[in-house]
């Protein structure tokens, strides 16, 4: 691979890089809102999540079209590296290197939030079980929340 196109994917693989970062620390401000009780902030959290993914899916199509360019038979960056310039690609393993911990962090926490979102859940269904064998406390808590004019209902199960 010539210089020129190596320094295209060490400029691309830092930008990569930065994203997953910037999407790490989004999980990891959820799991602390998750496990803090403050569900309040989820949406934003989804809202957030969903330009993460549009964004990737740009990155996503930038990264095949450089591949592409390669004369290599390659489908991964991982396989990509030795086929860079010698003078760059010691750059570029320490970037792929950073990038592949981020990811791994990245799966790490979206587990945890995954597995403390439905803890929570299991808890929400449980209670909501709990009221519908009370028809006092149903009643009580419809009627609460028919006052609240920007209320859906008695809880709303958007997730």
């Amino acid at each position: 691979m010539d210089r020129a196109l190596s320094e295209e994917f060490v400029d691309f693989l830092s930008r990569y890089l930065v994203l997953f970062q910037e999407f790490f620390a989004l999980e990891t401000q959820k799991y602390q809102d998750i496990s803090q009780g403050q569900i309040d902030k989820l949406n934003d959290h989804v809202k957030a999540e969903e330009v993460f993914m549009l964004r990737s899916k740009g990155m996503e199509a930038e990264r095949e079209r450089l591949m592409q360019r390669t004369q290599a038979s390659v489908s991964t960056f991982r396989e990509l590296l030795p086929h860079f310039d010698p003078d760059i690609r010691q750059q570029a393993e320490e970037l792929f290197d950073d990038f592949s911990a981020v990811i791994i962090e990245l799966k790490e926490m979206n587990l945890r939030c995954n597995y403390l979102t439905e803890l929570r859940l299991r808890r929400v269904d449980a209670a909501l079980k709990k009221m519908k064998k009370q028809p006092e406390l149903q009643k009580k808590y419809d009627a609460k929340a028919r006052e609240e004019l920007n209320s859906a209902g008695f809880i709303s199960k958007k997730v």
